[in-house]
Parts: C-alpha cells; sequence; structure tokens
C-alpha cells in the first residue's frame, strides 16, 4: 500500500482523507494537532508531530489555505530530500509551483471541481490534474482515484470553472433572497427553504439531465431569451 501524507485537515482536508482512508497508508498533518489527532482517530490512520515525519514519506498532499502552500515548499526546500507534491489548492497555479520547488521537490497540481459539504454527502468530485510531467500525472492519478473522477489536463483551469459556478450560484440565491424578501408570506425560514431545497435540488437536477416537465419548460424560456439576447448583441 503507497505512503501518502495529508497536510491541512481542514474541511476538504477532512473529507479527502476520508476518501483515501483503506486505499493508501495514510498519515496527517495540521497545525492544529488535536484536529489532526482527533481525525486520525475517527478514520484509523496515523498522525504526524511534524512535516519532518511527515516527509519521510515521500507523496504528500496539500490541503490547505492558498497562501501556505509556498511556505510549505520553501519548509520542504531546506530539506534536501526528494519529494512528491500533489497541489489541491485551487488557486496556487503550476508555474509558481515550479518556480518555487527545489529540484528534487517534485509538484503538480491536482484540483476538485468540488464543494466539500457535497463530497462529504458522497457526491463524486472530478479531479483535473496537470498531464506533466507525466510521471507524477500517473502518481497522482494513482494515490487519487479512491476520491473521484480523474481527468488529465490542466488543473489550473479549475480556478476559472469553480469562481463562475460559484459566482453564478451566488448571483442567483442572492436574486431569490432580494425577489421573495418583498413578498408578506415569504419570511427567513421559507427563503432558506426556496434556496436550500427547490434551487439547490433543480440544480443538481439540471446537471443530472433529470428535470421535470415543469422545470423543462422554465430552461426552454431562459435559453430563447438568452438566444434572443445574443442575436440582438450582434445586430449591433
Amino acid at each position: 500500500m503507497k505512503q501518502v501524507g495529508l497536510i491541512g485537515v481542514g474541511r476538504m482536508g477532512r473529507v479527502l482523507a476520508g476518501k483515501l482512508a483503506g486505499h493508501v497508508a495514510l498519515k496527517l498533518y495540521d497545525r492544529n494537532e488535536g484536529r489532526s489527532q482527533a481525525a486520525a482517530g475517527e478514520l484509523g490512520v496515523s498522525a504526524a508531530g511534524s512535516i519532518e515525519e511527515l516527509a519521510e514519506w515521500g507523496a504528500i498532499i496539500l490541503v490547505v489555505p492558498d497562501r501556505e502552500v509556498i511556505s510549505l515548499i520553501k519548509d520542504f526546500n531546506q530539506m534536501e530530500r526528494p519529494l512528491n507534491i500533489i497541489n489541491v489548492a485551487t488557486n496556487v497555479a503550476q508555474h509558481v509551483l515550479t518556480m518555487t520547488a527545489r529540484p528534487q521537490v517534485k509538484c503538480i497540481g491536482a484540483k476538485f471541481v468540488a464543494q466539500a459539504r457535497e463530497m462529504a454527502l458522497g457526491a463524486e468530485p472530478v479531479i483535473i490534474v496537470d498531464e506533466h510531467p507525466a510521471e507524477l500525472a500517473a502518481l497522482a492519478r494513482e494515490i487519487l482515484a479512491p476520491a473521484g473522477r480523474i481527468i488529465l489536463g490542466h488543473a489550473d483551469s479549475v480556478t476559472y470553472i469553480n469562481t463562475q459556478a460559484a459566482e453564478k450560484a451566488l448571483t442567483a440565491a442572492v436574486l431569490i433572497e432580494e425577489t421573495l424578501r418583498s413578498q408578506p408570506y415569504a419570511n427567513s425560514e421559507v427563503i432558506k427553504s426556496a434556496i436550500r431545497q427547490v434551487a439547490a435540488g433543480i440544480l443538481k437536477a439540471y446537471a443530472d439531465n433529470d428535470l421535470g416537465p415543469f422545470a423543462r419548460e422554465i430552461v426552454r424560456a431562459i435559453r430563447a431569451k438568452l438566444g434572443n439576447s445574443n442575436m440582438h448583441e450582434k445586430r449591433n
């Protein structure tokens, strides 16, 4: 069983660790030692007392905030030992990793088109792994296979994908809230349910091509409206 270290046991790190536990020999590290010890105990895996201890395993997944990725790579540079780093942080580009790492520290992006809460509920994410370097891409694919569907490509594209999805979804949520707030029968619980149940449920059904007749009619009307708007813009 392949030995893998994972740094960062926040929302995404905890979920990812749960997906990998039992498929790899996993060791966790977090700056909050209590959090890593608790997660390790729940998952039946090991907890490391330091990043130096974790580095002995040779392959490490970084599931930390963007600002901490570069700092950790610089720490690993100082250890002067071969390491393979898989970066999950969405907004840290591959060329930044490459410029920061010393030759013995090999880095690759493996980024999730996903949301931690949905993953925790059992949703299978898509994980885009950089194609190069090829040997590291193969390693990342092998390690992360239990966590979701792997696609080899350009991992940095996930920044745009996730940003667009988040912005459009939150725009819809704010519009729903503002529209319903003016109605006398729509209190906070009604608005919350409209967003959480109706809107979120319809988005999932749309993604799964499982809309009912009422929703399909709305989609047709939206597409027609968007088509007319695009034609108007082209004429102008």
